[in-house]
């Protein structure tokens, strides 16, 4: 990619210019925000059943959840209060969220790079295609990169202007976000070699700031350190089975696979400018800037690559190193001499971006291919929860069993508006997610008047369960669009 070395990526403007850009900035954000909130109240799709679950936490808070830190509820909780419990309200934290990380890097790049830069910093940031799918869904990716932002904002400004206050925000934001996601974690510790290697923020440290900033921090995530001590570790054992490293797990795939998928989390332009600056040695009038923001990015994909290998690594769990990545991406490509690149990377995510909304507001396309399937995976959820209920009605059952986490989710949402009681069928004694821990059916339980779903028939038959109806259920894990209904039997 024949970017230009040295590129003056801090070219001056004139202060009524650098006013210019910053109005110009918070009109886009404002408008593109509005415009995401706007496509889920008209949008068809209905929550996900990461989603549903997330809104089910929300209806009891506590300090932590089965598979995650508490933040995700708290934010639902805090949106549906104020709009209801539609699936728009419950996934409007997230573009809020991406507008304030896009604000939050527009200050960060600023100081590193001057306003032109950190003006294409934000707006790049927006039109990411792992963004614009992440604004129009609750996930806890969305105040993860809101909170690393907010750090990545203290530090570089701790390594400016080394005051205490910048210490305390750090610790803020470690804190808060280690209750959004874990991988919060990543941040202070990749910050761990940027000191060492970067002399003007080795210098500025003061061994009584890192210690507040620490303190700060684990005051923030010990209500949920006590939730997990309380509840038989059960969000730290989730995780660490999902990081599930050994060798018997080795394979040559899934962490090639993770790397290549970076280029459409981020947009070819963007992954390809952060490997060209790594490996080719691309860099601004501030190296030193460079140096560190890639200290700050890169060893977050090459982690990960690395728990690709040894176990397994979705596609988003990569999205911590894009907030100092597209600082450097933007400082780069605003010089003129690399302006195609950057009308290119615009015209690229941009249209992607539009394709998201597009689909947002228009639905899921009558197919089957591979690539709809995430789109599938949010509909046909409450027109199985009614059906489900017309059988329930029929034969006056008062509970629904439901076997796996994404069912019982789904259906506890979409029944959110009847009596009927549901309860997550739990065939042992451990846990395997939130509702089996906190609203289990067990063997032995009462049976009278309880339907039961999501099973199969040798299960029903272990169980002394009669199938008594097979209902339309136009889900994507189900083949048939079928679902057999099944009455315990006394």
């Amino acid at each position: 990619m024949p970017f230009t070395p040295d590129s003056n990526a801090s070219t001056s403007i004139a202060p009524e210019q650098e006013n210019n850009l910053t109005q110009w900035l918070i009109g886009i954000v404002m408008a593109l925000t509005i415009v995401r909130i706007a496509a889920l109240f008209i949008s068809p799709l209905e929550l996900g059943f990461d989603e549903a679950q997330y809104w089910v936490w929300a209806q009891q808070l506590e300090f932590g959840y089965f598979t995650k830190p508490p933040l995700i509820a708290w934010a639902i909780a805090a949106t549906t209060s104020v709009c209801g419990d539609g699936q728009a309200c419950v996934r409007a934290m997230s573009p809020l969220a991406h507008a304030i990380t896009a604000l939050l890097l527009f200050a960060t790049a600023t100081k590193l790079y001057g306003r032109k830069a950190a003006f294409w910093t934000a707006v790049f940031y927006l039109v990411i295609p792992g963004i614009a799918v992440s604004s129009l869904l609750i996930t806890t990716d969305a105040l993860l990169l809101m909170f690393w932002s907010m750090g990545l904002l203290a530090l570089i400004s701790y390594r400016h202007d080394p005051k205490l206050k910048w210490a305390v925000l750090f610790g803020l934001a470690v804190g808060l976000g280690l209750n959004a996601k874990y991988a919060m974690i990543y941040l202070p510790l990749i910050a761990i070699p940027a000191v060492f290697f970067d002399l003007r923020l080795r210098s500025a440290l003061k061994a009584s700031h890192v210690l507040l900033a620490l303190v700060v921090a684990a005051v923030l995530i010990s209500p949920n350190i006590v939730w997990n001590i309380n509840n038989g570790f059960a969000t730290v054992t989730h995780t660490s089975e999902n990081i599930g490293w050994a060798l018997s797990r080795l394979n040559y795939k899934d962490g090639f696979e993770f790397f290549v998928t970076q280029f459409g989390v981020a947009g070819p332009i963007v992954f390809g400018v952060m490997i060209a600056s790594l490996l080719l040695g691309r860099k601004t009038t501030h190296p030193e800037n460079d140096r560190l923001l890639k200290w700050l990015s890169w060893p977050v994909i090459l982690l990960i690559t690395v728990q690709g290998f040894l176990s397994q690594a979705n596609a988003n769990w990569g999205a911590t190193a894009f907030p100092a990545g597209i600082i450097l991406v933007a400082a780069l490509l605003c010089d003129p001499s690399n302006r195609i690149w950057l009308r290119l990377n615009l015209a690229i995510n941009g249209l992607v971006s539009v394709a998201v909304l597009a689909f947002t507001l228009l639905g899921v396309p009558q197919n089957n291919a591979v690539w709809s399937k995430p789109l599938r995976q949010l509909t046909g959820w409450q027109l199985t929860a009614d059906n489900v209920l017309k059988i329930a009605e029929r034969e006056q059952a008062e509970k629904l069993v439901v076997f796996g986490r994404a069912m019982t989710a789904s259906m506890i949402y979409a029944t959110r508006d009847s009596e009927i009681q549901i309860l997550a069928l739990a065939l042992s004694n451990r846990a395997f997610d939130q509702f089996q821990l906190k609203r289990p059916w067990r063997v032995g339980d009462d049976r009278e008047n309880v339907l039961v779903i999501g099973i199969h028939k040798e299960l029903a038959e272990q169980l002394n369960a009669d199938e008594i109806a097979i209902v339309d259920a136009p889900l994507f894990s189900l083949p048939n669009k079928k679902l057999s209904v099944y009455l315990l039997e006394p």
